[in-house]
């Protein structure tokens, strides 16, 4: 059975997180087992927002330095720590010092790696564009942050890997992928394309609610998770958080094509259990609604019934985020932005970027009048 470990670390205090991500990583192997002398090894951490640390958007730099720590000490030659924000390439720098990724790469040695040149890679008639250091590093570890998500429901392992497309190319897989089927089987395709060797998951403090930027709220969970496979991490995490079995699309896609197992009875919890007892967990808003309509039933059909994003204006500082990443370009420039609905495709992606958590999403009044939202 693939084992997921599982230990509970309720404080960011560097010497307390580095025994729970070796205590994590002890059934699995330990970090021997990944990292062998020579390697060159690529941290991917969640570095969405350059917001700090506070908001639990991004990965704790404390997580990111205990595994730099692990891969040093196990001989790596060389420790890249590397991810592609939400918006431009450009902001990836400020995303860098904001999300403390700086800082420990001056502490361990370790080398920021932008995401800007790219591998163009072809699957399943569709094409992604790959940040060109995951091919080239000998070991990729994934480093996501436990966060609710406003489309995707769950955010963990998997959706994390998105950030291995650079930039506003994302903006081309979500204009394609318009329904949430068609956008959860591009990100197994990504889970497929990377096929990272080890994951850690940050979930000592993460979110609640509507995810995964500044619209979710900060929650103490204090665990910590490690895993081979990122599928079957995420599937128990989404069954502590409260969904169902099958009900995070993308978990239940990624089994089916065997890339790693989504029922967690099939899967073997090592650790601490209780840590996995997360209470009563304020989920996204869109749970509520059946947005598991595909984009075939017809684009007229599907845009009439999709989720829409709401502005509260007077959150607004007018700073063009959702203007850049918006990938059929429904936002006009303003403070605050102009919103076409008409060609809005649901993706919620100007909600994942907004820095003041200014945009949440509200299901269509169609929607609601054919009894498609709670």
């Amino acid at each position: 059975m693939t084992i997921v470990s599982v230990v509970g670390c309720d404080t960011y205090e560097l010497a307390m997180v580095r025994r729970a991500v070796a205590a994590a990583l002890a059934p699995l192997g330990g970090i021997e087992r990944f990292v062998r002398p020579g390697m060159r090894v690529l941290l991917k951490p969640n570095l969405l927002l350059a917001n700090g640390v506070e908001h639990a958007v991004t990965t704790h730099p404390r997580v990111v330095q205990a595994v730099a720590e692990l891969a040093r000490t196990a001989g790596a030659e060389e420790v890249w720590i590397g991810d592609s924000p939400g918006g431009p390439v450009a902001h990836t720098p400020q995303v860098w010092h904001g999300a403390g990724m700086v800082a420990v790469a001056e502490q361990t040695g370790a080398r920021m790696v932008p995401f800007d040149g790219v591998m163009w890679k072809r699957l399943n008639g569709a094409d992604y564009f790959i940040a060109r250091p995951i091919f080239e590093a000998d070991l990729v570890i994934n480093l996501p942050k436990l966060k609710t998500h406003s489309l995707t429901l769950y955010t963990g392992a998997v959706k994390n890997l998105f950030g291995a497309i650079p930039g506003t190319r994302k903006r081309d897989v979500h204009c394609r992928a318009l329904g949430l089927p068609d956008f959860s089987r591009a990100l197994v395709d990504v889970l497929d394309l990377v096929r990272p060797g080890l994951t850690v998951l940050d979930g000592v403090v993460g979110q609640e609610g509507n995810g995964p930027g500044m619209g979710g709220t900060p929650r103490p969970y204090g665990v910590l998770a490690a895993s081979t496979d990122g599928v079957a991490l995420d599937a128990l995490v989404a069954q502590a958080l409260g969904y169902r079995t099958g009900e995070v699309l993308h978990l239940a896609q990624a089994e089916a094509r065997g890339l790693g197992l989504a029922d967690p009875a099939r899967i073997e919890l090592e650790g601490n259990r209780r840590a996995l007892d997360l209470g009563s967990v304020r989920l996204p808003m869109a749970r509520r609604f059946v947005r598991y309509i595909p984009s075939s039933v017809g684009r007229l059909v599907y845009q009439a019934t999709r989720l829409r994003p709401r502005l509260a204006a007077s959150a607004c500082v007018g700073c063009g985020d959702c203007v850049a990443v918006c990938p059929p370009q429904a936002i006009t420039p303003g403070h605050p932005p102009r919103f076409d609905l008409e060609r809005c495709v649901g993706c919620m992606c100007c909600a994942e970027v907004c820095p003041q958590g200014a945009i949440e999403p509200v299901q269509s009044l169609l929607g609601r009048l054919l009894g498609l939202g709670g």
